[in-house]
Order: structure tokens, then sequence, then C-alpha cells
């Protein structure tokens, strides 16, 4: 349940271009690592529309270790509950960033998603492959569009396999508020597995959860006010539909 957020794949996609135009005439100019990151404090941990936090507030950090080549690193770390002991969770991924234009890239990555602390018997921890397409200005100047796939071969609490599709959305509709907005879906392997992880009555092998709302840039920090929500057939209240607000401070 990571996240590396679009600016800090800003950032590894700049050194790239820096170093690509700077080859030549300055090559010391460019360094070969940089360091980027981020602090943010949510109303509620939302991962593909479900509750990691037990609808309770979350302090999240990411750090990343960029390299100009395209490849990096990339640590990132909140408080959680999964309902199986522990308060935390901390997560590790590698990836690489494939320019395609000036404006669109692929960020190729892998992900180990840990929670210390945890009933190992739950087997909560687990490993994801992603592929992410992302283009700025799409439509108009200053939107920005993605659209993923990712892939476990063994998902949280030992479902089997799991796929999930994302696309995501932002669009500029007053000065620097923008209307953001995602849409995801989630595939296991049969009812059975579903059951695992998400609860409910064993008739589901899939759903779909989405996110609406606004974000705003205000003295350097990233805030949203979005809806999020799903439609997994369980009554819990992680899984319930909620209001969730958040600010960020990249650096």
């Amino acid at each position: 349940m990571f996240k590396l957020c679009a600016q800090q794949l800003l950032t590894v996609s700049l050194l790239m271009a820096s170093a690509a135009t700077f080859a030549e005439d300055a090559p010391e100019a460019v360094p070969a690592v940089s360091l980027s990151g981020s602090l943010t404090m949510a109303t509620d941990y939302r991962f593909r529309g479900v509750s990691m936090s037990n609808r309770d507030p979350a302090i999240q950090g990411a750090l990343t270790f960029s390299h100009k080549s395209g490849a990096y690193l990339s640590l990132w770390a909140s408080n959680a509950d999964v309902g199986a002991g522990g308060n935390l969770e901390a997560d590790f991924f590698v990836g690489y960033i494939l320019p395609l234009t000036e404006k669109s890239f692929l960020d190729i990555n892998y992900a180990d998603v840990n929670y210390p602390g945890t009933i190992k018997e739950f087997h909560t921890d687990f490993s994801e492959f992603g592929v992410n397409y992302n283009h700025s200005d799409l439509m108009i100047g200053g939107d920005y569009f993605t659209a993923g796939v990712f892939y476990s071969p063994e998902f949280a609490f030992k479902s089997g396999t799991e796929i999930y599709l994302n696309t995501s959305y932002k669009f500029p509709v007053y000065k620097n508020i923008k209307l953001v907005s995602s849409l995801g879906y989630t595939k296991l392997e049969d009812n059975e597995q579903f059951a695992k992880a998400f609860g409910g009555d064993g008739q589901q092998d899939d759903y779909f959860d989405y996110k609406i709302g606004l974000g705003a840039e205000v003295l350097g920090l990233n805030s949203e006010l979005v809806w999020i929500d799903n439609n997994i057939d369980n009554d819990a209240n992680i899984m319930k539909g909620s209001v969730v607000f958040s600010l960020t401070k990249p650096f």
C-alpha cells in the first residue's frame, strides 16, 4: 500500500532530462543522485477505496533516491491498522522511469509491502509489480493523467493472485485549484480468495473504487478534499465511503 507522488516522479524525469541536456556541455553540473520526499497528514489512510487506518487519522512519510539514469529507490511509511496486530506499514520499492515524450513517461516498479508487528499467521505482507503511464498537459495545460496496471503473485492475507487497474486525472478549474479523480478495479482469483482479503459473503471476486474531489496548492502545501468509496459488499466501517482531507509537504 505504497505511494509515490507525482512530485517525486517528476523529480526523476527532470533529473534525466537535465542529464541529457547537459551531458556534453557540463556533465559535472548534473548530480548523479538526488533526494526528494514528502510528509502527509490525512484524516484517513485510504488504499484502493479501503481504510487502512480503521478510519483514524494518518501520518505518512516518503523518501525517494533518484539516479539520473531513471532508476529510483523509495521508502514509504504510515501508521496503519489492518486488524492483525501492529500499527505500522513500511514499504520499500524500486523502479525505473522510461521517458516517452517531453511530457509523458512510464514508471515501472516493484513494491515490497510490510506490516511489522502483525501476527504472522495472517500473512499481511505482500509484493507487487506495476507499470504506470504518466502524461502532463494531455488535453489542456496543467492537467495530469495516469493509467496503470499492477500484479501481485500472492496478495495480502495470502489471498492468491491479484490484478489492479487504475486511472486518474487532475484538471485545473480555477487558478491553483484542480479537480481530482481516480477510478480503480481490483480482481482476485475467486470468491473464496476475495473473502480472505476483504471479507463479505463470498459472492464477489472483484470490486471498483473511486475518488472525486478538489486539490489545491497553498503556501507550498498540497491539499486534497475528496470523497473515496468502493462497491465491496461488506458493511464493515473500513469499507464504507468517506470524505478524506489531506495535507502534503513535498521537499
